[in-house]
Formats: structure tokens, sequence, C-alpha cells
């Protein structure tokens, strides 16, 4: 899309090679980074990660990322429609909610993928799916029973929401505003692939118009050969010219989502190459993922060949490399895998607390009941857990028939509630207080738990948490391990791998 690009290809890679400079003048120049805010922030340097191979193999085993509690694996068909609207029915009060959209659409398969999508180039195809998704809402807002509702985050995820018309995504923004209040602070966000497109600039037009306020670009890697090792096709310009345009309309906030791991990725300096591209193109919070090979679940996946992929050793360098970097750059480190700068909401949701971890990842708006809307979506609403149908055909009959969609789900029971509220903290803080945890939940943590904190015995040993009456604190040298202790308060784990014919979750380092 050459009329996005601010600028000719050899004047942007002066630009880029100039900006590499200083900033590996900075690097050589930077000690480790020391400089954080608050005790829930891991003071990282490289010489106190989880460094030695051997312990690295011990940990390296198959758990859950805990974007939920309990984990998908878990639910029950035998939670429907009917549980979805009693919980619905009773999400009432001063909670506001969080919509999420999914659009599956993606004109091409990226081989590394996990998501639920739907590989066309037919753009027709997305108006009926559009017709269903508002069916859908029509119902949700009638079970809700009160009308405008305040609404505190709406996010376009997929898939490829910018397959989508733009007349389409004011379709489903109309109706959000004809029926619920989007509070004045609200984040309204979308996840877009950069490419060359003709009617880019109109569909950018449009998310300025409807109020968009957060755009997140799926990067995953610059580099040439890694992006036809994964087929996925973007260039830094493509990229560059976007964000361009994007700032010229006045959207000022951005999300990169990256991923370390991925096969091919086995340069560390070509890695930093595209770590000194995301920085210069400054956003405002980068997801630094790992990546979960799993061909028994995604068969396209089988395409690389065990050369492709990084070892274990490697791929820990890789985020190693990451994290030094970010951090020497200005941005926080937030959770497990996130990054935000100094002025970004998301780092004032981790030094106040306030900070939520769900599908999407780290995220504000913890006090959101989150309805799902779309194929494969996911609700937690009532507290309680809801999921559509995963395929397009059943989601869309589903609606049509039944004005609701939902596939499976979770009902929790008191001792769920506890246990997803203490892992949560673990995953989002790396600390628990126990005296403070026990009061908030109305236990005695030490009697509640006392099974489970046996199970913490090894990391104490091996240097990777501190436990005393008190609590627990996850040490630098422990950052990459945080899933695993939150697996020692997870009551389900034996159940599913009893279940399981192929390892259900993807590796925890």
């Amino acid at each position: 899309m050459p009329d996005l690009i601010g600028f000719g290809e050899s004047k942007l890679l002066t630009q880029l090679v100039m900006h590499g400079k200083s900033r590996r003048t900075q690097l050589n120049q930077a000690s480790p980074v020391t400089r954080h805010a608050s005790s829930a922030e891991c003071r990282i340097k490289t010489t106190t990660m989880l460094t030695t191979f051997e312990l690295l193999q011990k940990y390296d085993v198959p758990g859950p990322r805990y974007t939920s509690y309990p984990t998908v694996p878990i639910w029950r068909p035998s939670v429907g429609a009917a549980d979805y609207i009693s919980s619905i029915n009773k999400a009432v009060g001063a909670h506001p909610l969080s919509l999420y959209f999914h659009i599956p659409f993606c004109k091409k398969l990226c081989h590394f993928c996990g998501c639920m999508h739907v590989i066309t180039k037919d753009h027709s195809r997305s108006r009926p799916y559009v017709d269903a998704l508002l069916i859908e809402m029509d119902h949700i807002i009638k079970a809700l029973k009160n009308s405008n509702r305040d609404c505190s985050q709406i996010h376009f995820g997929g898939g490829t929401p910018n397959f989508l018309p733009p007349e389409e995504i004011s379709r489903i923004m109309q109706r959000v505003r004809d029926n619920f209040n989007i509070l004045p602070s609200a984040e309204i966000a979308i996840e877009m692939h950069p490419r060359e497109d003709p009617d880019m600039q109109r569909f950018c037009d449009t998310l300025k118009t409807e109020g968009f306020n957060r755009i997140s670009l799926g990067v995953q890697d610059f580099n040439d050969e890694i992006q036809k090792l994964i087929n996925r096709f973007q260039s830094f310009a493509t990229t560059k010219g976007m964000i361009d345009y994007l700032k010229k309309i006045g959207l000022e906030h951005f999300n990169f989502d990256l991923i370390y791991g991925l096969p091919g990725q086995n340069s560390i300096d070509q890695f930093k190459d595209t770590l000194a591209k995301t920085i210069f193109l400054k956003p405002n919070r980068i997801a630094c993922y790992s990546y979960a090979h799993v061909p028994w679940v995604h068969p396209v996946q089988r395409s690389f060949k065990d050369t492709d992929i990084p070892t274990p050793e490697q791929k820990l360098r890789l985020f190693e490399t990451a994290i030094n970097f970010f951090t020497t750059h200005g941005y926080h480190l937030i959770g497990i895998d996130h990054f935000a700068d100094e002025g970004d909401e998301l780092y004032a949701a981790l030094k106040n607390k306030s900070i939520h971890r769900n599908f999407m990842g780290y995220s504000t708006r913890a006090d959101a009941h989150q309805i799902g809307l779309g194929v494969s979506s996911i609700s937690f609403v009532g507290g309680h857990y809801f999921q559509n149908h995963k395929t397009i055909e059943a989601y869309t009959t589903a609606v049509i028939q039944r004005g609701l969609a939902t596939h499976r789900g979770f009902m929790l029971s008191a001792d769920d509630t506890i246990r997803r509220s203490l892992i949560t903290e673990i995953m989002c803080h790396r600390e628990v207080d126990f005296k403070e945890f026990g009061a908030r939940q109305n236990i005695d943590f030490h009697s509640y738990f006392k099974d489970d904190l046996k199970l913490l015995t090894g990391f104490v040993d091996d240097g990777l948490i501190t436990l005393d009456a008190d609590g627990l604190k996850i040490t630098p040298r422990g950052y990459l391990v945080v899933r695993n202790i939150a697996m020692c308060f997870d009551k389900y784990l034996d159940e599913i791998k009893k279940n399981a014919r192929n390892p259900v979750f993807s590796r925890t380092v």
C-alpha cells in the first residue's frame, strides 16, 4: 500500500540503521534493569534468570497458560445456553461489561497459528456471519434485562478483523451504541494484519470515526525468511506505513504481538533486529508470546522440520534477549510475557494491582463481566465460563435457531473461585500475602492449602520462590516457571492428564 508509506524505502532503511546504531550504543552502556516501581515487578538480570540447562529440563513440562481457571480441557458440554442466560440475568450491579467480538476470517493460513480461523478470500462470507453475530447480541441484550449497561471495553479479535469491510464494523458498533453506554474512558480495540490493501485507508478512517482508540498488530517476526517459513508476510515498510497513517488520523495507542521460539528463530542477532524494528515503531505495549508447538492439535505445524524449531535452550535465550532489550528501552515487564511503557494504563494497573489475566493475555478492566460474541468466543459472566460453538457452521445454525450458541462451559464452585483468584494473583503479581488473601476469601490460607503448599518445596530448594508464614514471592530466578508454580494449586491437572491421549498444553518454558 504505497499511499500509506510516509517516505521511501531507502530513507526508511537509513533512519532504521541510524536508530539501530544509537540503540546498540545504549545497550552496550546500559546496566541490567533495576528500576521498578513496586515489588510486583521483577528486577530482571540475565545472570539471575533460569539459566542452567538442568533446571530448564526439570521444569520444561506441559502446563496451562492460566488464561482461565479451571482450564478449558475440564469444561463440560452439559453447560449450555440456559446456564449462560441464568448467569447473564444475575450479572447486575455496578460492574460494567467487556464485549469481545471474534472475527474468524483470514485470507491466508499462518502456519504457527493456534487461533480459531476460517481461511477464505471470499469477502461475501462475512455479511451472514455479522448478521448472526448481531442476532446473538440482541439475545444477550434481552437477557441483561436492564438497558444501557455500562461498557468499559470493546475488543475485536480474530482471525483478521480487518477482513470485514468498513460498513460491517460500523453495523456492529452502531448496535453496541444503541444498547450500551460506552463509557468515556472505554478501551475500544481491534486486532489488525498490516497488509497491502487498496481499501486499507478507508478501513482505518472508519476506525477513527467509530471511536476506536487502540490498535493491536500481529508482527510475530520481521525477518523475511522466518515469515516465509511460517507463511506470514508483512514487510517492515508496510507495517510502518499503517502505523504512520493511523497516527496521522489521530490514533495513539498501539499493541504489538511478537512470538519467540518460532521455527527459524535460531539466531539471537537476527531476533535483535526484529526487536530493534519494533522499538523503532514505538508501540505502547508489546506482547512477546512463547510459540506453542502442538502439531497434534494444529496439523499445519507438521510442515516444520524438527531442525526448524529452536531448542529449549535457544528459546530461553531468545526470551532473555527480549526481556533485557525491552526493559533497557523504557518498557516495564508485565506478568509473564507483556511489556508496557511508562504512560500506558497496563503499567498503571500493574502498580495498583488491578491488572487482570484472561483469554487476551494481561488486561485492564478486571471488574468487568466478559461477554464473548461470535464463533468460539468465551464469556466469563456471573463468575462462570461459557464458550460458543467452535465451527462457523455450528455457530451460525445455533444462533439462527436459538439465539445463542453456547457449546460448553464451567460453573465454578466456591473452591474453584478461591483457586481461580489465587492462580490469577500468582500469574499477575508473582506474590501472595497469605493473611490478606485469606481474609478476602474468608479462609485460613495455611489450613485450606495445606497439601498444595507441600508441592512448593522443590521451588524453594531451587531458589525459585521464597516461602514463609506470611506469604510466597517468586524470585527473579523463578520468573520463567510462574506457570509451574501456579500448577501446584490446580486440582484438575491429574484428571486432565488421566483422560488425555496427547499432551493437552504447550510446554511451560
